[in-house]
């Protein structure tokens, strides 16, 4: 997947084709060493935007490239023209605080009600002594307010069987972190110990379904 396509709707039914974003070229500068902060592809898109205080519009979207880092694209407008601001990955194996993780993808951002950019990623297999329930792979990170580098270091989200498919929303004046949970095997055992530990009172999620978690602190769910 080498390009990004744009639809738009009013109605959320009918859909109108605004044609293709293409990352391959917008992307084929990026920076190639080492190997992983190079364009290969642009998998799972998130985007978001903001009117700034001079009344301009910014659109920013990312995307992971494979499972080896997130870069972003910026616009005035979603049908373009896009640019890479940054001429490589913002986000990849040596961002320190992203890793361990084996799965450095699927990026969800929001823009919360004071104007702070997030940005939530990771999954894939448990790392550093995580196992089913508890991979230890998801990550969220504060945005600078160019939106375009991170702000400090990414931390680790206590997101149950978490595996990929992050996106953040807000929602009533919270965050709401989604993701898709993974195929490990669930026991009533070990989701009671997790229930108690954490502080919860809710049914495990099922295999391979999507998950909600929410937060009045992105960095504290």
């Amino acid at each position: 997947i080498k390009s990004i396509v744009v639809f738009s709707t009013a109605d959320m039914v009918n859909w109108t084709f605004h044609g293709t974003i293409d990352t391959q070229k917008l992307c084929s500068s990026w920076v190639t060493s080492p190997w992983y902060q190079g364009y290969g592809v642009s998998w799972a898109p998130s985007v978001t935007w903001r009117t700034t205080e001079d009344g301009t519009d910014e659109f920013f979207l990312y995307f992971c490239n494979s499972s080896h880092g997130i870069g972003v694209l910026k616009a005035n407008s979603p049908i373009g023209p896009w640019k890479s601001p940054n001429n490589k990955l913002m986000i990849h194996r040596d961002t320190p605080g992203a890793t361990p993780c084996s799965a450095v993808f699927d990026p969800g951002v929001v823009i919360d009600e004071n104007g702070d950019g997030w940005l939530s990623f990771g999954g894939l297999d448990p790392v550093d002594g995580g196992n089913g329930l508890d991979p230890k792979n998801a990550r969220i990170v504060k945005l600078k307010p160019s939106m375009t580098e991170i702000d400090g270091l990414p931390v680790r989200i206590i997101a149950p069987y978490h595996f990929e498919a992050n996106e953040l929303n807000i929602i009533g004046g919270k965050y709401v972190y989604t993701y898709c949970s993974n195929w490990a095997e669930r026991t009533d055992a070990d989701w009671n110990a997790y229930k108690q530990e954490h502080g919860i009172n809710v049914s495990k999620p099922n295999t391979c379904t999507m998950c909600y978690m929410v937060s009045d602190d992105p960095t504290n769910p």
